[in-house]
């Protein structure tokens, strides 16, 4: 199955998942803030940013939020939806990431409503690509809507059992798991853990 045309279903619709405006939405990116764990982070990768909704409440956070999409399309929508927010930077560049991009290292990574579009491996390549920009002291939220997308090739939650095991495999610590009517959150961490297991 090859990815859905993301420039087209942007350019044809400014918000085809209407992320500015539905309950849903709204109610998981607060749902999304409330459980990170620290009250700031000074520097944020949002890997697949879409329109720049979560980004631009990210920046209120944050001193610096690197927002990427594979979209050209999406990266044009999200730097109009974060134009009034100067600690955002939104640049257009598709996961998994190459070893040439300097950018990181980051202490807060965002996996947001676009794994369930990569295949198993793509997934694991994708995720690996963003912990090498990660720093000592890290934590990764990772959020998606539990069904299977028409268009996707895993379910929400088969997605997070993958983050989970990739994520524990390279000594992250399980901290927040939420599992919604609608969607499934997980945040791990690495370096500033409290507890043992």
């Amino acid at each position: 199955m090859s990815a859905p045309d993301f420039d087209r279903m942007y350019s044809e619709e400014a918000d085809p998942w209407r992320v500015g405006s539905s309950w849903y939405e709204q109610r998981k990116m607060s749902v999304v803030l409330a459980a990170l764990s620290d009250p700031t982070y000074r520097r944020v990768l949002d890997p697949a940013c879409g329109t720049g909704h979560l980004a631009l409440q990210l920046g209120a956070r944050c001193g610096e939020v690197v927002a990427r999409d594979a979209s050209a399309a999406a990266v044009e929508l999200a730097r109009a939806t974060c134009a009034e927010a100067p600690g955002v930077r939104v640049d257009q560049q598709a996961l998994p990431y190459g070893g040439g991009d300097p950018a990181g290292p980051f202490d807060l990574i965002v996996l947001s409503e676009f794994l369930y579009y990569l295949d198993a491996d793509q997934r694991v390549a994708a995720i690996e690509s963003v912990l090498v920009r990660a720093a000592p002291r890290v934590e990764v939220v990772a959020v998606h809507w539990r069904e299977q997308p028409e268009d996707g090739t895993a379910s929400g939650d088969l997605v997070h059992e993958q983050v989970r095991d990739v994520l524990r495999g390279k000594g992250f610590r399980h901290q927040v798991a939420l599992f919604d009517e609608e969607f499934v959150l997980d945040v791990l961490t690495r370096g500033h853990d409290r507890h043992t297991e």
